[in-house]
C-alpha cells in the first residue's frame, strides 16, 4: 500500500512539475528578452554647443561666474577638482570638465581667467596664455516622440563607488553575497518589524526591487511576490552583480518632471542638483538614495525638511555599518540641501527643441528618436539663449506697461552666428515660460522694410550703382491689375533727390521703390530667392516695400548670406547625431553657395552701418556708443508688425513683435523690436563689426555734392565703401582757386 501511494505521489509530482517548468521557462524568456532586447525606452538627448571662451573677447567677471554656476560648477577655495571653480577680487579659475562629441575627445583642463579693461584673458596655472577655453556641451532636453520617461544611462564604470556603497548599505547590505533573495535580510526585517511593532524594514533585495520595477505591477498579492522571487533568482543566475546593480541605478523611479517620469540616479542628479552624478558630495548621494523609499514623500523641492531627515537616516545607517565615522556624519548632516532651480531646461530651451525636432524628423524615424537614446549635438549657445529670453520678456512687459493697446503683445527672436550661420538662440514667445506656440517658426508676417537691403545689394552687385548715387524720393503710381498702388514714406513727406546710403539708413520708401523699378522687379525677386527665400511669392511692386510674408526664422535665413558676407548661406541647427556608443550616425553640413561676390556683400553690409549713425537705428547706437554694428528696422502697414535686424561681429539677430490677431499697434520697428535688441546686446557684450573690407573693395572719402574723392581738409564729405572700380575717378583738394 505504501509503495503504491509513493508511486502515485511521484507521478503527481512529475505531472505538477510540467506546468511549473513551463512557467519557469516562460519567466526566463521574459527576463532575457528584457535585458538583451530593449531594456529601456530612452528618448534622445539634446545638447548645446560647447561654449568657446575666446581670449580678448568682451567679458565681465560676474558674467563668467554666472555661466560657470549655470553649468553646475561649484565655487570653493580652489579649483583643483574637476567641476570646481574659485574666485578672487580680479580673477576666476576653473577646472573645466572633459567631454566627447562628434569632434572627438576633449580632455579636462584647468584655466585662470582675468578681465583686463573688460576683455577676457585666459591662462593656465603656470601663466601660459591660451587663445580659447571650452566649457562642455550642456544637456538642454530630450526628444520624446510620445515617450514620457527621462533617463541618463550609465555603464557600471561610470557609477560612483560611493553611491553603490550608500545604496547597498541602505537597501540591501548583503547584495554582493546573496543569490537574488536574502534569507538573512528577510530575518533581519522580520526581527526589526516585530521589535518595533510596525513595518520599518522590508526584506526585498535590490534584485527583487529591480524585478518589481521592470517586470511587475505594484499590487500586493502572494502570487506576485512568488513571481518576484523566482524572477529574481533567474536574474541572478543569468547576469552578474555588476549588470544587475547598473540596471537598478538606471531604472529606479525617483521623481515626476512635468508629464514625464524621471528614472535613474543620473537623471535625478541633473534634475535636483544640476550636476553630473560623479560630482555629487556624499550627503547629496545619500539624499537621492533615501528618496528610493518614497520619491514623492521625500522630494526635496516639495518636502525639504522631510527630505533632510531621510538623508540623515541614510547617513546614520552608514555610520552603523562602519562606512562613515561619527565626525564625518556630523559634518555631512550640517550641509544644506543645495537643490537647483526647477524646470530651467524646458522653459529656456523649448523653442529651440522645436527647431531640432523639425530638422531631425526629415532624417530619422520618430520611434528611433524617442527610444534609442541618441545624442544630438546642436549649435545652441546657452548664454545667448538666456539673454534673448530675458530681453524679449522684460522689454515686452515694459512696453505693455508703458503704452496702451499693447496687451497681449507677442514676439519672436532668432540669433545666429554671423560667420557660420549656426543658430545660437530661438525665442518663440514673449511669455516667461515655454508657451507651446513657436512664433519664430510659425508667425508668418509681412517683413516691411527688412525687404530693402536685398534691393540695395542688387544695385551694388550690378556694378552700376554706388552708395553715393542719388535716387528720386518722389511720389509714384503703379498699376497693379485693375487698381493703382501709390506708396508713401512713413512720414508722408517726400525728400527729392537723396543718396542711396541715406535712403536705406532712413528707410525711405519712395527712393527704394525708385531703385527697385530701375533695377527691374524681377531682378529684385531673383535676389530674394538667391538669398534663401524658399516660400513662393508673386513679385508685385509692393513686395519691394515689404509685403513679402516670412517667419522670423526665414528672415534670419534671408539675411545670413549678407551678414556673413558669403561665408554661410543657410542656418545650422543640429550639428551631428551620435548613438549611445559614440558612433556618429549623421553630420549636418551647411551650404556656402552664395551667388554674390564677397565684395558686393561686404560693401552692402558696410552701407547698413549708416542706419545706426544717421538713420532709424540711432537709438541703439546711443545706448551702445562703443559698438559698431549694422542694422535695419521694419514696420508694416498700420504698425501691425515691428521688426529689427542687428548685426555685430558675433551675431545676426532677428526680432519681431506683433499681436497674434494681427491687430494694429502703436509701436514701430524703432520703438519696439529695436529695444529688445538693445537689451540683448547690453546683456550679452559683443564685438564690433570690423571695418575692414576684402581685397577688391575699400573705403573712400567722397564729397557730398560732386562724385569726387575728397581730401582730408574737405568739410562736406562722407566716407563710403566701394567695390574697386566703382569709386570716383577724380579727386578734389578743396582749395579755393585764386
Amino acid at each position: 500500500m505504501f509503495r503504491k501511494l509513493l508511486k502515485w505521489l511521484i507521478l503527481l509530482a512529475l505531472l505538477a512539475s510540467i506546468p511549473f517548468s513551463v512557467w519557469i521557462w516562460w519567466l526566463d524568456k521574459q527576463v532575457v528578452a528584457r535585458f538583451e532586447g530593449k531594456k529601456w525606452q530612452v528618448p534622445s538627448e539634446v545638447f548645446s554647443a560647447p561654449l568657446v571662451l575666446q581670449d580678448g573677447a568682451p567679458w565681465r567677471k560676474q558674467d563668467l561666474e554666472a555661466v560657470l554656476s549655470d553649468y553646475g560648477y561649484r565655487f570653493g577655495k580652489n579649483s583643483q577638482k574637476e567641476g570646481w571653480a574659485a574666485r578672487s577680487q580680479t580673477k576666476v579659475s576653473a577646472h573645466l570638465r572633459d567631454y566627447t562629441d562628434h569632434t572627438g575627445y576633449h580632455p579636462a583642463s584647468r584655466r585662470v581667467f582675468s578681465f583686463d579693461n573688460g576683455l577676457l584673458q585666459i591662462q593656465d596655472v603656470s601663466g601660459k596664455r591660451y587663445r580659447t577655453a571650452v566649457l562642455e556641451p550642456q544637456k538642454i532636453g530630450y526628444l520624446y516622440g510620445g515617450n514620457t520617461e527621462n533617463r541618463d544611462i550609465l555603464v557600471y564604470e561610470q557609477i560612483p563607488k560611493s553611491l553603490i556603497n550608500i545604496l547597498t548599505a541602505t537597501e540591501d547590505r548583503d547584495f554582493f553575497e546573496h543569490f537574488g533573495i536574502s534569507l538573512t535580510g528577510i530575518a533581519r526585517a522580520a526581527f526589526v518589524n516585530l521589535s518595533s511593532g510596525s513595518r520599518r524594514q522590508g526584506g526585498s533585495t535590490l534584485t527583487q526591487q529591480l524585478v518589481k520595477n521592470m517586470f511587475l505591477t505594484s499590487e500586493r498579492t502572494y502570487s506576485r511576490k512568488v513571481t518576484e522571487v523566482f524572477m529574481a533568482l533567474l536574474l541572478e543566475y543569468r547576469y552578474s552583480k555588476e549588470q544587475i546593480i547598473t540596471a537598478y541605478v538606471n531604472e529606479v523611479y525617483l521623481a515626476q518632471e512635468g508629464d514625464s517620469a524621471l528614472h535613474g540616479f543620473a537623471a535625478a542628479s541633473e534634475y535636483f542638483y544640476g550636476r553630473p552624478l560623479n560630482e555629487l558630495n556624499l550627503d547629496e548621494q545619500a539624499l537621492l538614495v533615501g528618496m528610493v523609499k518614497g520619491p514623492s514623500l521625500y522630494n526635496p523641492r516639495r518636502n525639504p525638511e522631510r527630505a533632510k531627515q531621510r538623508r540623515n537616516v541614510v547617513l546614520d545607517l552608514l555610520f552603523e555599518q562602519g562606512r562613515l565615522t561619527q565626525p564625518q556624519v556630523a559634518a555631512l548632516k550640517k550641509q544644506p540641501l543645495r537643490i537647483a532651480t526647477e524646470g530651467k531646461r524646458r522653459s529656456a530651451f523649448g523653442d529651440y527643441l522645436d527647431l531640432v525636432s523639425m530638422q531631425l524628423e526629415r532624417d530619422f524615424d520618430q520611434a528611433a528618436l524617442a527610444t534609442k537614446n541618441l545624442k544630438i549635438y546642436t549649435a545652441l549657445d546657452i548664454r545667448a539663449q538666456k539673454a534673448a529670453l530675458d530681453a524679449m520678456h522684460d522689454r515686452v512687459a515694459l512696453l505693455v506697461k508703458q503704452r496702451s493697446g499693447l496687451k497681449g503683445l507677442q514676439g519672436a527672436m532668432v540669433v545666429t552666428d554671423r560667420h557660420s550661420g549656426q543658430v545660437r538662440a530661438v525665442v518663440g514667445s514673449s511669455d516667461k515660460l515655454y508657451s507651446g506656440f513657436n512664433r519664430a517658426l510659425g508667425a508668418v508676417r509681412p517683413i516691411g522694410s527688412l525687404a530693402k537691403p536685398p534691393i540695395y545689394l542688387t544695385a551694388i552687385a550690378s556694378g552700376r550703382y554706388t552708395w553715393w548715387d542719388k535716387l528720386k524720393d518722389e511720389p509714384r503710381r503703379f498699376k497693379v491689375g485693375n487698381s493703382v498702388w501709390e506708396p508713401q514714406n512713413y512720414s508722408r513727406t517726400a525728400h527729392g533727390e537723396v543718396h542711396m546710403y541715406e535712403a536705406l539708413a532712413k528707410s525711405y520708401n519712395l527712393a527704394t521703390i525708385d531703385l527697385a523699378s530701375s533695377l527691374g522687379f524681377d531682378r529684385v525677386a531673383q535676389t530674394l530667392r538667391d538669398l534663401g527665400v524658399k516660400r513662393s511669392f508673386t513679385m508685385y511692386p509692393s513686395v519691394a516695400l515689404g509685403s513679402l510674408e516670412l517667419s522670423p526664422f526665414e528672415v534670419a535665413r534671408l539675411y545670413q548670406p549678407l551678414a556673413s558676407t558669403g561665408d554661410s548661406a543657410e542656418l545650422g541647427v543640429v550639428l551631428s547625431v551620435m548613438d549611445q556608443n559614440g558612433k556618429v550616425l549623421k553630420r549636418f553640413d551647411q551650404s556656402t553657395d552664395v551667388p554674390f561676390t564677397k565684395q558686393a556683400l561686404s560693401v552692402t553690409l558696410a552701407g547698413m552701418t549708416k542706419s545706426p549713425e544717421i538713420g532709424t537705428a540711432q537709438a541703439a547706437q546711443a545706448q551702445l556708443p562703443w559698438l559698431r554694428f549694422a542694422a535695419k528696422t521694419g514696420t508694416t502697414n498700420d504698425q501691425r508688425d515691428s521688426w529689427f535686424v542687428g548685426i555685430t561681429d558675433d551675431f545676426l539677430s532677428t526680432i519681431w513683435l506683433g499681436q497674434d490677431d494681427n491687430s494694429p499697434m502703436n509701436i514701430t520697428g524703432s520703438s519696439g523690436a529695436q529695444w529688445v535688441w538693445i537689451d540683448f546686446a547690453k546683456a550679452l557684450p559683443q564685438r564690433s563689426l570690423p571695418k575692414t573690407l576684402p581685397e577688391g573693395a575699400g573705403y573712400y572719402q567722397v564729397t557730398l555734392d560732386d562724385f569726387e574723392i575728397a581730401a582730408d581738409r574737405c568739410r562736406d564729405k562722407i566716407e563710403l565703401p566701394f567695390i574697386e572700380g566703382t569709386q570716383p575717378r577724380s579727386s578734389t583738394s578743396c582749395i579755393w582757386p585764386f
